[in-house]
């Protein structure tokens, strides 16, 4: 698309955005303070408003990152190894040398996610899903010479600037609107990059923000293209530009992309609308309701507090004057009182506690903390998790389609083509199996671990029932139970051996009790023949 075209179509996009900006404008002041106004136009510096006392309660505040934390915790934490990938093809399930090429690989993607800004910016995004109910993050490879790996770097990008044309799956076109000083606009693209505008207003020391529109959209000639080699800027499905809002003159030069790198997940979403909806929005009534009664009440206490005075009339010689050490002139002392306006603060207290206590449901926050049991067995805590699982069921999918899945795959590709994952093995090859990525998770191993659990509680009915019907023991397949064990609680490859090895030491088991009964058969022979010449001996003396 030439430059006048991407900023049509982005005005269209914007357009589009109007009705859902307002509820997002309410959600910022009294959710998701300092997230930036929808429809406020910051140019400048002075336009910011660090001053702004719209929030009286701060219960949604908290709740709000409550859950975004709970959410970072349970599904993406910094500090234990979250996903891994896994076969498809059954073939390869029990093949140990594909599996550690496998697990090989996804330590890769792991470190590559650890030693970029992803747990930085994952919060960011969290925060954003349940405030406003649309999140957006950015994955781009560091720049390095082509076909090299660097590392990669995730952004997330307010909402505010957010814009997309949606695809059957996922994100068909990206748009980000941008306000930059001309300042950082040379720093990144240089002064031979940057138009004319930009040029002059860095002349004039002008510091106004100028907006900028990044672009990412697929070329359709190059949508085929093979993406597992290194190709040119100009040759990958996606292209992106930096194009001057107001010129519609192109910032430094057109690039490329492999794969779409924005992410684009929602917590809810309905078919009537692209974008998404959140706790927030559905608690929004109780929140405004428990925020204004708060408000009363601290108006209320300033009237107790500092009450307003009453005079007769003409009883002042002068102002009043109510501050320390102030003085006032009366013609009599028993003429001025203070005013009880029969104000009671604390008449709202139980609706506003009713109030929060519905705002912490809506946001999860007493099943997310697990923090009415200080001393929880381990059924309790998978309890708890099966709870969250029921709760959080529908957005987790969401999340995991929408962001995990293709945020994994893209650092793999990137990896891959940067030379850091070996080839795999031949099988591998030959089976042609697509991988699927496995997570790890609290939420997600307290649902893997019913399958073992219930694995247990049959193998002990089985053992009980056994005792009457000694039949009973044939039915169970050890080595099927553990081995679909240990894929549910994600055992490493390299702790198990393949069936080969397992036939072989069976054999080996086999051949040594084999030998130690003949032994032993052997032992008991010459015992019985030495016995038994002991005992004819004697029999022939007496002959």
């Amino acid at each position: 698309m030439d430059n006048t075209e991407i900023i049509r179509r982005f005005e269209r996009v914007k357009a589009t955005r109007t009705t859902v900006q307002s509820d997002w404008d309410v959600v910022e002041r009294f959710v998701a303070p300092y997230r930036g106004r929808m429809f406020k136009d910051s140019t400048n510096e002075q336009s910011v408003e660090w001053r702004k006392r719209d929030l009286y309660d701060s219960t949604a505040v908290n709740s709000a990152q409550s859950l975004a934390a709970s959410l970072h915790g349970s599904l993406t934490s910094p500090a234990t190894r979250w996903f891994s990938l896994g076969f498809r093809a059954p073939e390869l399930q029990d093949d140990v040398e594909a599996k550690e090429w496998l697990e090989d690989a996804a330590d890769q993607v792991y470190y590559a996610l650890q030693d970029s800004t992803f747990n930085l910016e994952a919060n960011e995004l969290y925060l954003d899903l349940v405030t406003f109910g649309t999140g957006a993050i950015l994955c781009e490879p560091q720049e390095a010479k082509l076909g090299e790996f660097s590392g990669v770097n995730f952004t997330a990008v307010p909402i505010k600037e957010v814009f997309f044309e949606p695809s059957e799956r996922g994100v068909y076109s990206f748009y980000r609107e941008m306000k930059w000083q001309p300042s950082r606009i040379i720093s990144k693209f240089g002064k031979e990059n940057c138009p004319t505008p930009v040029l002059n207003s860095f002349d004039r020391g002008d510091q106004d923000l100028m907006t900028i529109v990044f672009c990412v959209y697929p070329r359709d000639r190059y949508k085929s293209a093979d993406v597992s080699k290194a190709l040119s800027p100009s040759k990958r499905p996606y292209a992106y530009k930096y194009i001057l809002k107001d010129t519609c003159e192109m910032i430094g030069k057109e690039g490329g992309y492999y794969e779409m790198p924005a992410f684009i997940p929602r917590w809810r979403k309905t078919s009537e609308s692209q974008w998404g909806h959140s706790p927030a929005n559905i608690a929004l009534g109780d929140i405004l309701t428990a925020n204004q009664i708060v408000e009363m009440q601290l108006k209320a206490a300033e009237k107790l507090i500092d009450p307003p005075q009453k005079v007769q009339e003409r009883a002042l010689l002068g102002d009043l004057d109510l501050k320390a050490r102030g003085l006032t002139v009366l013609r009599d002392i028993n003429q001025i009182a203070p005013l009880l306006t029969g104000s009671e603060p604390h008449v709202g207290d139980n609706r506003l506690e009713d109030l929060r206590m519905s705002i912490r449901q809506y946001f999860f926050v007493d099943e997310l903390e697990l923090k009415q049991s200080p001393a929880m067995t381990a059924t309790e805590v998978q309890v708890r998790y099966e709870l969250m699982q029921r709760l959080l069921g529908p957005t987790l999918g969401r999340l995991q389609a929408d962001f995990l899945d293709p945020c994994i795959e893209r650092v793999f590709n990137i990896l891959w083509r940067g030379g850091r994952i070996p080839s795999p093995p031949d099988s591998v090859m030959e089976a042609q199996s697509e991988m699927d990525v496995v997570y790890l998770g609290p939420l997600q191993r307290a649902q893997k671990t019913d399958s073992v659990a219930a694995a247990e509680r049959w193998l002990m009915m089985i053992g009980n029932m056994a005792q009457v019907l000694p039949d009973l023991l044939d039915i169970p397949d050890p080595d099927a139970v553990a081995r679909k064990s240990a894929d549910a609680l994600s055992v490493p490859a390299e702790m198990m051996r393949t069936q080969d090895e397992v036939i072989e030491v069976r054999d080996q088991r086999k051949a040594a009790q084999q030998a130690q009964m003949e032994a032993e058969t052997q032992k008991t022979q010459a015992e019985a023949m030495a016995a038994a010449s002991q005992a004819n001996g004697p029999q022939q003396g007496a002959e």
